[in-house]
C-alpha cells in the first residue's frame, strides 16, 4: 500500500464522520490530503546537499548568517545514529562509508602535521556526520575536525561536543584565539562556553593557560585578559516566557549543528548549567590536578649512589626532591608539540617494523622515537618540564624507599623476560607505554624504565674530544645487561633512532 493510499484509509473515515459539520471545515481537510499526497514526490527531491542557510528576517549575528547546514536523505542512512526512527539497523554500506571518511581524515592529518593545511569543508561535513551518526573517530581525527571548524566558523558546537580530552581542547581553542587568521573573537568564545554542555572542563584549563599568557606575554596580555573575562561571565538564564514559547521540534531530519544552537537545547543548557556550574568547575579542577599528579611520580631529596661514567664507577650524589614522568613520552604527546610549532618533525615516520608508525593513530599511545637530543629537550620545555639528569633517572628507576637501596632492575635484582620489552622478548619494535605495569614498575612507580625505548638525559660527558649525552634504560633491541638501572650509553646529540625516546622531569615545588 502506498503512502497516499494509507493516508486515505486513515483520514477518509474522519471526513465521513464530519459530513454533518460545516463545509468550511471539510475544505480545510482537502489541502491536508493534497500535501500528504505530494509528500513522496518531495521526498525523492531531497538529496544530500551542503549549502548556506538564508539568515532569518530578524537581526542576527554575522556568524549565524554564515552557518552551514547539511541535508540528507535515505542515501545517508549509513551515517545515522543506531536506533533512528527511519533506520532499524545500519546497512552493510555503513562500514565502507565510515572507513572512507577515516582514511580521508588520516590523509588530512598527515597534511596538517607536515604542511599545516586544514581539510576541505566537505571532509569537515562528512566527519561531523559520521560522529552524529553514532560512529567513533580517533581522538586526533576529532581534534582536527575541531581545529577546522574553528578556522571555518562552521560546526564548532558539534565538533566541541565530541571532544574527550579537555586539555587538548583548551590547546586548540588557545590556538584559535591567538594564531588563527582571523582569530576567534572573544564573543564567539563566550558563546561556545555558554552553549557547550562540557565547556566547564576545558574552560578551567583554558583559563589557566590564559592567566599564564596574561602574566608573561605583554603582546597578548590584553587579548588574554578579554578572553578570561568572557570565560568568567555567567550566562543569563532564560525567562519563563521564553521557555513557554519554545518552538516545537522540526519534522525534518536532524541537521548537523552550526553556530546557531536550537532554542530548546539552549534553554536546557541554561537550566542545567545554572544548577551544576559550581560543582562541575570544582570537579574539573580536581580532575585536572589528579591527572597531572597521575602523570608524574615524586622522588625524595637525599644522597644516592649512582653510576654516571662509562667505566661503571659508582659515586654518591646529593639530589633535591624532583618529579619525573610515569611513562615515556608518546606519539600523541609529541604530535601536540609539533602542532603548536614547538617541536620539529622527525626525519622519518617509521619504527623498526612499521612504516607509518608516527602517522597511524593506532600508535598514538606508543613511545615517541626518532628524536635527537635537541628535539627531546624542546619537547620537555613545551611540556613545562625539562630533561632529567642521569642521576635523577637512575634514582627514579632503582631507588626503593622502603629499604633505601638501589635495585639492579626496576622491579628487583633479577632479570625477568616477561617484565620488559627487550631483545629477549623478541618483539623487535616498541610496545604501548605501560604494557607491563604494575609488575615492571620501579618502587617509586615509573613504568618502562627498562626496555621499550632508551631515553635521553641532560647529563653530558666528553669522550675523545666530543660532547656526548648519557642515554639510559635500554630498548627493545638490547640484552638484559643493557637494561640494568646502572647501564648507560654515551650518545652523540644528533642521533635520532627508532630505539631512542624521551621522558621528562621537573623540579618539585
Amino acid at each position: 500500500m502506498g503512502l497516499r493510499d494509507g493516508l486515505n484509509v486513515v483520514l477518509l473515515p474522519d471526513l465521513i464522520l464530519a459530513r454533518n459539520r460545516s463545509v468550511r471545515q471539510f475544505r480545510r481537510a482537502v489541502p491536508l490530503l493534497s500535501a500528504f499526497a505530494l509528500f513522496p514526490a518531495l521526498h525523492t527531491m531531497m538529496r544530500m546537499s551542503f549549502r548556506k542557510e538564508e539568515p532569518p528576517a530578524a537581526a542576527t549575528p554575522a556568524s549565524v548568517a554564515n552557518e552551514i547546514a547539511w541535508e540528507y536523505d535515505d542515501e545517508t542512512a549509513a551515517y545515522r545514529r543506531p536506533g533512528s526512527r527511519s533506520v532499524a539497523s545500519s546497512p552493510p554500506a555503513s562500514d565502507a562509508r565510515t572507513q572512507r571518511v577515516r582514511r580521508s581524515l588520516d590523509a588530512a592529518l598527515d597534511a596538517w602535521w607536515r604542511r599545516g593545511v586544514l581539510p576541505p569543508d566537505e571532509l569537515l561535513r562528512d566527519g561531523l556526520l559520521v560522529l552524529e551518526a553514532g560512529h567513533d573517530l580517533d581522538e586526533s581525527h576529532r581534534t582536527l575536525l575541531l581545529r577546522t571548524a574553528l578556522a571555518r566558523r562552521r560546526g564548532m558546537l558539534t565538533a566541541l561536543r565530541y571532544q574527550s580530552d579537555p586539555e587538548r581542547t583548551a590547546v586548540v581553542l588557545e590556538d584559535a584565539l591567538f594564531q588563527a587568521t582571523p582569530p576567534l573573537s572573544v564573543a564567539e568564545l563566550q558563546r561556545l562556553h555558554q552553549s557547550d554542555a562540557q565547556s566547564n572542563a576545558w574552560a578551567a584549563l583554558l583559563s589557566e593557560r590564559l592567566r599564564t599568557i596574561a602574566a608573561t606575554d605583554p603582546m597578548r596580555r590584553s587579548q588574554a585578559a578579554a578572553a578570561l573575562a568572557a570565560l568568567s561571565a555567567a550566562p543569563t538564564p532564560p525567562t519563563a516566557l521564553e521557555v513557554k514559547e519554545e518552538p516545537a521540534p522540526p519534522l525534518t531530519p536532524t541537521w548537523v549543528e552550526g553556530e546557531a544552537v536550537r532554542q530548546q537545547r539552549r534553554h536546557w543548557l541554561w537550566v542545567m548549567g545554572a544548577v551544576a556550574a559550581v560543582a562541575v568547575i570544582a570537579g574539573a579542577v580536581v580532575w585536572w590536578q589528579r591527572s597531572q599528579d597521575a602523570g608524574m611520580i615524586d622522588a625524595p631529596a637525599g644522597s644516592y649512589t649512582v653510576t654516571l661514567k662509562p667505566d661503571g664507577a659508582a659515586e654518591v650524589v646529593e639530589l633535591p626532591a624532583f618529579r619525573i614522568d610515569r611513562f615515556e613520552a608518546t606519539v600523541a604527546d609529541y604530535r601536540r608539540c609539533y602542532e603548536r610549532g614547538a617541536c620539529p618533525w622527525p626525519a622519518t615516520t617509521a619504527s623498526a617494523t612499521r612504516s607509518g608508525y608516527l602517522l597511524d593513530p593506532a600508535f598514538s599511545r606508543f613511545p615517541m622515537i626518532n628524536l635527537d637530543y635537541d628535539s627531546a629537550a624542546r619537547f620537555c620545555r613545551f611540556m613545562g618540564k625539562r630533561l632529567p639528569t642521569a642521576a635523577e633517572w637512575e634514582v627514579a628507576a632503582a631507588f626503593a624507599p622502603a629499604t633505601h637501596r638501589m635495585f639492579r632492575y626496576p622491579w628487583g635484582d633479577e632479570f625477568a623476560v616477561q617484565r620488559a620489552n627487550s631483545a629477549a622478548l623478541g618483539i623487535g619494535d616498541t610496545m604501548q607505554v605501560g604494557s607491563f605495569q604494575p609488575a615492571s614498575d620501579s618502587p617509586l612507580g615509573a613504568s618502562d624504565m627498562a626496555g621499550n625505548v632508551a631515553e635521553w638525559t641532560a647529563t653530558a660527558i666528553t669522550q675523545d674530544g666530543a660532547t656526548l649525552y648519557l642515554v639510559k634504560g635500554g630498548s627493545f633491541a638490547d640484552a638484559a645487561e643493557d637494561l640494568r638501572t646502572t647501564a648507560l650509553n654515551p650518545t652523540a646529540p644528533r642521533t635520532a633512532a627508532n630505539w631512542l625516546g624521551v621522558r621528562c622531569a621537573a623540579d618539585r615545588q
